[in-house]
Formats: C-alpha cells, structure tokens, sequence
C-alpha cells in the first residue's frame, strides 16, 4: 500500500489529533491538491506522492507510489549544482509550473522552489 502525503507529514510533525496549515507548510507540502492523471480534488489522506514527483490519486497512483516514507524521500535528493533537485538516477524532477523553465530552480526552504526566469514560487 503506498504512502499518503499525511503519512510524510505525520512522520515530519510527529502524531498529532488535529493537523494545522503550518504542519503541512513545515513539512513542505500543501493542504489541498490535484491528481496529475485524473484532477481530481485529493486532500493529504488520500493524495499519494508519486514517483513522477507529483501527487495521484488511489485510483491513478498504480505503481508509481512509495511503500515507506524513507523510500519517498530518500528517492530525492539535492545535486548541490545549479540548484536542481534529481532522482538518484540523476532524471531532472523539477521545472518551473508557470514558465516551465528548469536552470535557474532554487531551493528556498524544505520542498519549497522558486523560478529564477519568472519569480513563481512552488513547494512538492
């Protein structure tokens, strides 16, 4: 079974009854969210990461999730050049949503991106 985005955040925050925006903005990840294949509206309980670097849905996750928090984020890391974020097979992860630029990809905070062509700001 894969991994939600609220079990990453839980593993971030720690168990909590009630999970507020600044426990999903301190884990790097939004509250609300669409699936990359179907776009359909999916909250942490139900979106799971996916290996493209974008959430789905239990219906479009198919092969594409993580079975453990340590696999999703041990299956990134930061290259330390030019700023860009890519898998451990060196696949390029991220580019610019709005321009859809990937050299000048800056790492502001955990999981949080800004476009240096553009100026928009994204977190994963």
């Amino acid at each position: 079974m894969p991994i939600t985005i609220l079990d990453y955040v839980k593993s971030v925050v720690g168990e909590k009854p009630i999970y507020t925006v600044e426990d999903f903005s301190s884990a790097g990840v939004e509250m609300l969210g669409g699936c990359q294949i179907c776009g359909a509206t999916i909250a942490p309980y139900n979106a799971y990461p996916s290996a493209s670097g974008y959430w789905r849905c239990a219906d479009c996750i198919g092969d594409s999730g993580f079975t453990s928090v340590e696999e999703f984020t041990a299956s990134y890391r930061e290259t330390g050049h030019d700023g860009q974020a890519v898998a451990d097979d060196d696949t390029l992860l991220l580019n610019c949503p709005a321009c859809g630029g990937v050299k000048n990809i800056h790492e502001i905070w955990e999981n949080a991106f800004k476009c240096g062509d553009c100026g928009s700001a994204w977190r994963l």
